[in-house]
């Protein structure tokens, strides 16, 4: 029987994107069978995409118990995270293994036998070694419709940058506190950044309140603001990608439309701070992309 690498996939479409991921470079390694474990198939999102593997509801007996390795990602005892956020410490049945440096497993790579994740996973390092097959399996099913068929023929006919402002749940008193949210003073200064760097720039606004972003003047004046792709989170992805530049939320959102973008000129701005309870972490973000304060 061939090794099965089995993902949990919850949470929203960035979130469901980093799941994925890592199964898929397991499995191709493995040479096994991915399978994707839908805790809730309401929200699953990624059938708008070309994946591989097949699905599971949760629950599912997928080979004996004893066979499996379950791989769970949790917060190591000293980050003050909520038990949700399950992305640094590595549990297994051979018991407990915590500490900071484990926010990365490369070992985790060489697994042999049937596996199980649970967490997300949010580390390029997991899959950027198989960035083709990533892409292939992230692009679109169908086409885009035709107004964002004629946004992105804008995109492409000059030099471009989007902008992507998370606020939404962000600002529920919670979340406030663990996440932070990217102050309007950010993307002021992203802004400069790139108008210095690359004349002729146009903008392109991507956000869930995207009536904030136009009071704010989020990408300044002459700035598009894409407000039409609330049930079809994939196709902002998908204008997103085709962006020159990119400025981003401390979102696993934009940072996919930011690293499925990424060419040898993309300039890609990120928040220094990704997680405001743990200012420190930083792992998510490719050193290769330039951090910028974002204190809200």
């Amino acid at each position: 029987m061939r090794p099965l690498i089995a993902t949990s996939i919850h949470a929203g479409l960035g979130n469901q994107m980093f799941q994925y991921a890592i199964a898929r470079r397991l499995a191709l390694k493995a040479k096994g069978e991915l399978v994707l474990v839908l805790d809730n198939p309401e929200l699953y999102s990624l059938p708008v995409f070309n994946v591989a593997g097949r699905e599971a509801a949760a629950g599912t007996e997928l080979v004996p118990a004893r066979r499996f390795f379950e791989i769970r990602a949790r917060p190591a005892p000293e980050i003050p995270l909520v038990e949700e956020q399950r992305i640094w410490e590595l549990t297994a049945q051979t018991g407990s293994l915590a500490g900071r440096d484990l926010l990365y497993r490369p070992d985790l790579l060489h697994r042999r036998g049937h596996v199980l994740l649970r967490g997300y996973w949010q580390d390029e390092r997991y899959f950027a070694d198989i960035r083709p097959r990533i892409l292939q399996d992230f692009s679109l099913k169908h086409g885009l419709d035709t107004r964002s068929q004629e946004c992105l023929a804008r995109i492409r006919a000059a030099p471009s940058a989007f902008f992507h402002v998370r606020r939404g749940d962000y600002l529920t008193p919670d979340n406030r506190d663990r996440f932070g949210v990217c102050s309007a003073d950010y993307y002021h200064r992203a802004l400069e950044m790139l108008r210095a760097r690359v004349p002729g720039l146009k903008i392109f606004v991507f956000s869930d309140e995207p009536a904030w972003a136009a009071a704010n003047a989020i990408g300044g004046a002459g700035a598009e603001i894409i407000d039409w792709n609330a049930d079809a989170p994939a196709h902002d992805l998908a204008l997103m990608q085709a962006c020159t530049h990119a400025v981003i939320a401390n979102s696993s959102f934009s940072w996919w439309g930011a690293w499925l973008g990424e060419r040898p000129e993309r300039i890609t701005i990120a928040p220094r701070t990704w997680y405001k309870a743990v200012p420190e972490y930083r792992e998510i973000v490719p050193q290769r992309w330039t951090r910028l304060e974002n204190a809200s």
